[in-house]
């Protein structure tokens, strides 16, 4: 079942058992002794941390929570990446810290894990606003008698609490059809809190901590690559000859050429413009495109494009990056924390810091592997296509995706075509017409490459978007295009 038809089944499982469930009083008693035995963790800032072996790699897993916030990082060295819940929406980030969110259909789930496992029921109502909560009698869970708290209302999938009566620690918060079960075990006090070391998840240990501390400064969200402008947001130029957007740049006061790429996660540069940075190695990374390979990555910086300065950061080190015409591609550390226009019959980009006009149609994006991800129809069929600027091509499926969809289009022309990691055949023809937003397009040029590993089911290219101005938003999570008349 999906989990949104889950979650209404449990929602409505819950206001049938919260009408008949008797609130006799012991409700707050309950919370009472919980408050006494926990100290109010509800509102402190906690981190914990794990020390791991991953792949014989120590690897270290920081967990900070404070209220309904949660953020968690996975580092090798100095670089991480990981998840961010704001309480409202769940984002993932990259090594440079760069958060795009995640999709909604979980917020429920998780927003209601954290008001249980946090114990933010136990705190005033603006802690778990909107959340009721009903005594649900004693039951036996292996073989044992737990007091028993049902949670639910507001923008929450509903659980069962279960509260150990031998000592008033919440033990186990079970989803209410018991498909997901979470444990709680290994209490430690540190200072005047009671906090367990150890989580699992359907009998399997989901966490684990070495140690895990009270601070007293408080959570900061991931804020990725913030720009600062020298005086008002200009336009820069764009190289005429190229179908992608090329602009000039600088890095670490080293001018180069840069591609402006929303089909790349984060920033990569040439392993020749690394040696001439004489830029510090500081990890590895498994570069997966046409082909694979292991690289390195490296900190370098500042990077200036036209008056927008961005701090230093990490760059994924490509070593057939040069013969493409460019030393330094953008991808999601610049394009999340600005707002990006092409404008290519101008052959102009402009990074701004302002959202953008309200001109042309919206289509929605999500994001997969920090990638923008719009919906589009392909004659009659309806599927998700990455917008990659970074692509020459017109429309460029993904073979798997053209093999259960043969009848798209008639292959007319093939052509050998080389990526980072390799090379491969792409397959081209024309479809008849696609439909992005409120846009109806006729004859398309459209393609399948065979060995293409890329987001979604394919990339809308910047041949396919150069018909058009084109704005993208990653924060408000909106691709803007106006037609050229």
């Amino acid at each position: 079942m999906p989990f949104a038809a889950r979650t209404a089944l449990l929602c409505a499982l819950l206001a049938s058992t919260l009408g008949a469930a008797r609130n006799d009083g012991n409700v707050a008693g309950v919370l009472q002794r919980m408050r006494e035995v926990a100290g109010p963790v509800w509102r402190a800032h906690i981190v914990s941390v794990a020390r791991l072996s991953i792949n014989g790699v120590p690897t270290v897993v920081s967990a900070e929570t404070q209220g309904l916030r949660v953020l968690v990082r996975h580092c090798t060295g100095e670089v991480c990446d990981g998840t961010y819940f704001n309480g409202e929406r769940l984002y993932s980030f990259n090594m440079n810290g760069t958060p795009v969110p995640e999709d909604r259909e979980i917020e429920p789930f998780f927003r209601a894990l954290r008001i249980a496992s946090g114990l933010l029921f136990l705190g005033s109502p603006s802690e778990a606003r909107g959340v009721r909560i009903v005594n649900g009698g004693t039951e036996s869970l292996n073989s044992k008698p737990y007091r028993t708290l049902l949670i639910g209302g507001g923008d929450v999938v509903p659980l069962r609490v279960y509260v150990d009566p031998r000592n008033w620690l919440l033990r186990f918060v079970r989803t209410l059809d018991g498909r997901e079960t979470f444990e709680y075990v290994g209490y430690r006090r540190i200072g005047a809190f009671a906090l367990p070391f150890e989580v699992l998840h359907n009998g399997r240990v989901l966490e684990r901590y070495d140690d895990r501390a009270i601070v007293a400064s408080a959570l900061a969200a991931p804020r990725g690559l913030v720009p600062s402008f020298n005086g008002a947001p200009e336009s820069v130029a764009t190289d005429p000859r190229a179908v992608t957007p090329i602009v000039e740049c600088n890095v670490g006061g080293i001018a180069a050429r840069c591609l402006i790429d929303s089909g790349n996660s984060g920033l990569s540069m040439s392993s020749e413009m690394a040696s001439r940075l004489d830029a510090p190695v500081v990890g590895n990374f498994e570069v997966r495109g046409l082909g694979g390979y292991s690289t390195q990555v490296v900190r370098a910086g500042p990077l200036r494009i036209g008056n927008a300065l961005f701090s230093e950061a990490y760059y994924i080190v490509l070593n057939d990056l040069r013969r493409y015409g460019y030393d330094v591609v953008l991808g999601a550390d610049v394009l999340a924390t600005t707002n990006l226009e092409i404008d290519a019959a101008a052959h102009l980009v402009r990074l701004d810091a302002a959202p953008a006009p309200h001109a042309g149609i919206a289509v929605p994006l999500s994001f997969q592997n920090f990638v923008p991800v719009v919906t589009v129809d392909l004659g009659s069929v309806q599927t998700q296509l990455a917008v990659d600027t970074g692509d020459e091509s017109n429309i460029n499926l993904s073979y798997d995706f053209y093999a259960k969809h043969p009848g798209l289009f008639t292959i007319t022309q093939r052509r050998t075509v080389g990526g980072i990691g390799g090379s491969s055949v792409q397959m081209i023809g024309e479809i008849g017409q696609v439909r992005i937003g409120d846009y109806r397009l006729g004859p398309q040029r459209i393609g399948t490459t065979q060995t293409l590993q890329g987001t979604a089911f394919g990339h809308l290219g910047a041949g396919f978007l150069n018909q058009f101005l084109v704005r993208l938003d990653y924060a408000n999570g909106e691709l803007r295009l106006l037609r050229r008349t």
